[in-house]
Parts: structure tokens; sequence; C-alpha cells
């Protein structure tokens, strides 16, 4: 708790001080977003003071009528010149931190000076401790209350500052009127008979010090509490400022499913998960002869391309895209929590994964350039999943023969002369979520048992035939649906 308290008013501080030694870009862009919103802000609030001013400027004069009211339209203009000032002098290119000192001096002196000052146009003065009444400090919380809208705690507590400096000076001036006394009783007013104790508290040449100090102590208090309240709030405002660029900056390295679930650990390391889900190796076929025939620009194109295809897909099909590998990228269906359809979605991104590169190819041939073969092997396991590295750097890691599988299965599609290899284990995945539904790989032919490089037993393998390279390109055939 004592650590929260320190990092409020540690925000505070910053904040009454111009910010705190963070100076890196995007701290320096937070900043200069709030000195934006700060301005925006300032707008709305001099909106509502001219707003404010229209309904007392009505309320006067049907309550004085002409003149006694043309004494108060003078100070209303005034107050209403220093806001279009502060329009004028505190846009973000201009603001200036002593801007957030003077103006509200200037606002509170003026609004002080309306109270205290005797109206020349009333030729029956009151005595001068009424005008210190209740309702008129109100006047100066208002104004304090209005400042708060500006989402700054410095220009928040300036107020206040000005506020209980000018109440004071004003009422030091009540004070040095002719028969106006200043203190309180030095007996108990308890004791006091009823009629005399009515007599000294109504009595309207004196300023109470019992009313003086409470209304010092309720400005201040009002300008602290909102102080905290806006400091708290751009505080909060950082925070998910600062969450969701880190988030942000996750997503660059992780997929979405992946950078959510790392932004909600408070371990570095995390937990370690074991479940079972299908795993996606897809590569391009001879992309060593391809780099070869082309600059590295021209390389580095190609696979952008064709890695922007490939994670689509694989995002289409609310898959994982755990990394590139090359020219190729590691997939995962069921991660970091598995779903009803996780084999399916799998299929689906592979069969989607096979169309882009048809389409790319069409666009490749009429370029004249080489057309781009894709080799895709899918396998559904076990697989352990979890944090690596240290407390500097981590990486988000899938584990098991699973995945070992899935890449040897999509290294033996050239050796197959095969676009598409899948393990029967993922078959027999897919045949229990559709239900029996052969459909999804009728164009695909099941091969008998192949041994794979590290397993002990052979494993039956079901292949999409890659089809021949011909001069003109054919259509691409109609996907087998999933259902």
């Amino acid at each position: 708790m004592g650590l929260r308290r320190n990092g409020l008013w540690q925000s505070l501080c910053d904040q009454v001080c111009g910010g705190g030694n963070k100076a890196s870009a995007e701290n320096e862009r937070l900043t200069e977003a709030f000195r934006h919103e700060e301005y925006e802000a300032l707008r709305l609030t001099i909106g509502l003071r001219y707003a404010v001013f229209i309904i007392v400027a009505t309320i006067l004069s049907i309550e004085m009528g002409w003149p006694l009211a043309a004494n108060y339209y003078a100070y209303l203009g005034a107050l209403a010149f220093s806001a279009y000032l502060q329009l004028l002098l505190r846009k973000p290119e201009l603001d200036r931190p002593w801007m957030h000192a003077v103006f509200p001096f200037i606002d509170m002196a003026l609004l002080t000076a309306v109270i205290v000052l005797p109206n020349p146009f009333d030729p029956n003065q009151l005595p001068p401790p009424m005008r210190l009444g209740f309702d008129t400090i109100l006047y100066v919380a208002l104004f304090i209350v209005l400042s708060a809208l500006g989402q700054s705690a410095r220009t928040v507590l300036n107020t206040t500052l000005a506020a209980i400096i000018c109440w004071s000076i004003g009422t030091m001036y009540i004070v040095m009127q002719p028969d106006v006394t200043f203190g309180s009783r030095m007996d108990n007013i308890l004791h006091v008979p009823m009629q005399e104790r009515i007599d000294y508290i109504l009595n309207p040449w004196n300023v109470r010090v019992g009313e003086f100090a409470p209304r010092l102590i309720l400005i201040g208090l009002i300008g602290l509490i909102l102080a905290i309240a806006v400091a708290r709030s751009r505080t909060l405002l950082a925070r998910q400022v600062e969450s969701e660029r880190a988030r942000r900056n996750l997503s660059r390295h992780f997929s979405p499913h992946i950078a959510e679930e790392l932004s909600r650990m408070d371990d570095a390391l995390g937990q370690v998960k074991q479940l079972d889900a299908a795993v996606l190796f897809a590569d391009l076929v001879g992309f060593t002869q391809i780099a070869d025939d082309h600059t590295p620009e021209q390389t580095i194109g190609i696979l952008r391309e064709v890695h922007q295809r490939l994670s689509r897909a694989v995002a289409d099909n609310a898959g994982t895209l755990d990394k590139y590998l090359g020219d190729g990228i590691m997939a995962s269906f069921g991660t970091p929590k598995p779903g009803p359809r996780d084999a399916s979605a799998a299929l689906l991104a592979a069969r989607a994964m096979l169309r882009e590169m048809d389409l790319l190819n069409r666009q490749r041939k009429l370029l004249r350039q080489v057309p781009l073969q894709l080799a895709v092997g899918i396998h559904y396991g076990p697989l352990t999943l979890g944090n690596i590295g240290d407390e500097t750097r981590i990486e988000y890691a899938l584990i098991g023969e699973t995945v070992n599988v899935a890449h040897r299965l999509e290294q033996m599609t050239r050796a197959l002369n095969a676009q598409l290899c899948l393990s029967q284990a993922f078959i027999d995945k897919l045949t229990d979520e559709t239900r029996g539904d052969a459909g999804a790989v009728r164009d695909m032919v099941a091969l008998k048992p192949q041994p794979i490089r590290g397993l002990r037993d052979r494993m039956v393998l079901w292949i999409l035939a890659r089809p021949a390279i011909t001069a003109e390109a054919d259509a691409p055939e109609p996907t087998p649906t999933i259902h």
C-alpha cells in the first residue's frame, strides 16, 4: 500500500514540476499528446466559463438592475478577456510552465476584487464583512473545479494556491476598513446567553477567525483532492497507453493469442502448459536457387509477400503464428488454449496457403517470373508450451515430438512429390471433429506406412499431390469443404 501511495505522490510531483526523469521518445510523444489534450480541455473549460458568466450576468441583471450590475459586468469582461488570452498563449507550441501559475493568479485576483471591493455605483454600501459571505466563496470553489477539467494537476494546485493567497489578501483588506473588527471570543461561546451569542454571530462588522480559517482549509482541501484525482487519472491513462504499447510490441514478435497471454503474465517465465494441438510447417521449395537468381532486395520482397499471405491464412483460421523460419513459417492451432475444431482450422489454413500461392504464381507468370512452390506438413499430438530463456530475454516455445514430426512431414513432401502432407494422427482428429465426414480430404491419397526420421514406428501419411507445372496455368481446383 505504501508503494502505491509513493507512486501516486511521485506522479503528482512529476506532473506539478513538469515531468519526471524519463526522456525516451515514447514518453516525449506521450507528453506531447497530454499537452494537446490539455489545450483541448482548456478550450472546454473556457467555454464553460463563458456559459457561467452569461448565467451570472443574467442573475445580476435581474437581482440588481442598472447601474449596480455595471460594476460586475466590468469584472466579468476582464475575466472573459483573461480566458481569451489563455486560448491565444497556451497553445501546445506556445505553452510555458509560468503560464500555469500567472493566469490562475490573474483570475483569482479579479474574482477576489469583485467580491471584496465596494461597488462604486451603490450609494448605500453594506458593512464590508458582509461581502465575505459563504455564497461568495463558492465562486472561488467553482474556478478550482473548472481548472480540474484542464487535466493538469499543476494548474489545479496553482489555482488553489492563488485562491488561498488572494482570498487572504481580500479578507485582510476587509479587516482594515473602518469599524471592522477581527478575531474571536476568548471565552466559551456555549456559556454565553442565547441572545448575546446570536448578536455575536450575526454582527455584520465582525470578521471571525472561526469563519476565515475553515474557508481557507476548505479551499485547500478541494484543490488538493482535485489535483490528486487529476494526477491519478493521468497516471491510469499513461499506464493504459504503456500497456497497449507493450501489447502492440509483443504482437510484432508473437501472434495475437500469445501476445495476449504474455501480457497477462506477472512472472517473466510464466507457467508451463501441456495440451494437444495441431502443428503446421510451411516452406518454399527450392528457395535457395531462387535467392541466387535475384538481388537481395528482390529476395526480401518475395519473402515479405509470401510471409504476408501465409500469416494471413493462419490468422483467418484462428491459428497462432509461432515463428518465421527463413522462407517458411511454423504455426499451431489449439494454442495457447485448445478449441473444438483445431484440426479443421489447421487444414483450412493449409488450403488457404495453397490458394494464396496459386494466386501469387498467376501474378508472377504475368511478370514472366519463376513460379513458387509451397510445401506444407501438419501433425496433431501432445505439446509442451512455455517461455524459455531468462529474465532478460524470453521466447515462447512449443516443444515436443509433435513439432518434430510436423517438420519432418513438411520436409518429406519433396520426396513424395506432394504439396501437403498430413499424419494419420491428424486425420483421426479431423475425422473426430467432422463426425466421420471424409470430404475434406477426398482429393488426398493415403500412403502405406512410411518411415519418419527420428521415430521408431512407421506412420501412415496422407498427401495432396503437387500438380505438374505447365506452360499455361490452370485454374485451381475447388477446395473440399469441411463440415
